[in-house]
């Protein structure tokens, strides 16, 4: 008996070999901790129909399309279905379209054509649990209103990062490019606005303290006595493999979000998914748009996991 979790998938892509390729990846092992049901469309007006008589889990769009934009469709989409998590795919890039469509339709990760073969299930699998996270939020947000219970402002403070890697110099730089706050920096300012009417969380250097090292050893013990919100490790280390590091750093910190960086084979790939990495980047350098969305993703979605079990214990209190 299948007991993983069933979530609903809507495709839209004018290209009908990619909605192909979508549907056979998506049921293709290794699946993960969810079983898809995946409904595809190459006309964005009958995935709109569509959408009218069956709710939807997530939706993947394409950006560029004949008849309707990927902006104009997802913003209509949600219309619809306002609580649905969104991902964009596109062989084509544009900066302000791209802030466009996250200031708009606050799409979860827009990923380019071509991809890795595990970077489109990965991605579906984390705004999964990103949106699950949020919505629950709500729901427990909801319930303190009607019970009129007053919430106290919740702590700020400073994300603390950790990147581990052998390499002294990729150290250095991807410090640099993590802690820069630049016009990227604008593509996170609008996903937490919806969370509890609070101002939205940037990914910027007055927020952020990024620490580099090239022992996982030592990085074990600095979370002896610091508490880290993201770990970044490269697979290949001294001492031990980035998915011990990882698995280790869980141990002691479960609320840390876990990314690898660097060159890794699919087995290990498989084997870090037990450890709930929130991403994988091969090349970070020369994915610095990616990387800083994706860890401003699991800054958010970690704020918002503490922020439930605040109001959990709120309403627990108050009962």
């Amino acid at each position: 008996m299948d007991t993983k979790a069933q979530r609903r998938i809507l495709v839209v892509d004018d290209e009908p070999n990619i909605v192909s390729v979508v549907k056979r990846e998506l049921s293709a092992p290794p699946q993960g901790r969810y079983r898809y049901e995946v409904e595809g469309f190459t006309e964005p007006l009958l995935a709109l129909e569509r959408a009218k008589t069956q709710s939807f889990d997530l939706v993947i769009s394409d950006y560029r399309m004949p008849v309707m934009d990927g902006l104009t469709f997802l913003k209509a989409f949600l219309e619809l279905q306002p609580d649905c998590a969104t991902i964009v795919l596109s062989g084509w890039t544009d900066m302000d379209a791209l802030i466009e469509m996250v200031n708009r339709t606050h799409i979860f990760r827009f990923i380019p054509k071509p991809w890795h073969d595990y970077f489109l299930k990965g991605s579906i699998a984390q705004a999964l649990d990103y949106n699950g996270v949020m919505l629950e939020t709500k729901r427990l947000a909801a319930q303190v209103l009607e019970r009129k219970i007053e919430i106290p402002p919740l702590a700020g403070g400073i994300d603390q990062i950790i990147i581990v890697d052998s390499n002294e110099a990729v150290l250095e730089q991807l410090a640099q490019q993590i802690s820069s706050f630049n016009k990227m920096d604008k593509l996170y300012s609008s996903i937490r606005q919806e969370i509890l009417e609070q101002t939205p969380y940037a990914l910027n250097e007055d927020k952020i303290n990024v620490h580099t090292t090239t022992s996982p050893a030592y990085a074990l013990n600095v979370a002896d006595d610091l508490t880290f919100s993201c770990l970044l490790t490269a697979y290949k280390l001294p001492q031990m493999n980035g998915i011990d590091l990882l698995r280790g750093f869980a141990d002691k910190q479960p609320d840390c979000a876990g990314f690898l960086i660097g060159e890794i084979s699919m087995d290990n790939l498989i084997s870090a998914v037990d450890v709930h990495i929130f991403g994988v980047f091969h090349d970070p350098l020369k994915e610095t748009l990616y990387l800083k969305s994706s860890l401003a993703q699991a800054l958010m979605r970690r704020r918002m996991m503490i922020e439930n079990r605040v109001l959990a214990e709120m309403l627990r209190s108050a009962q």
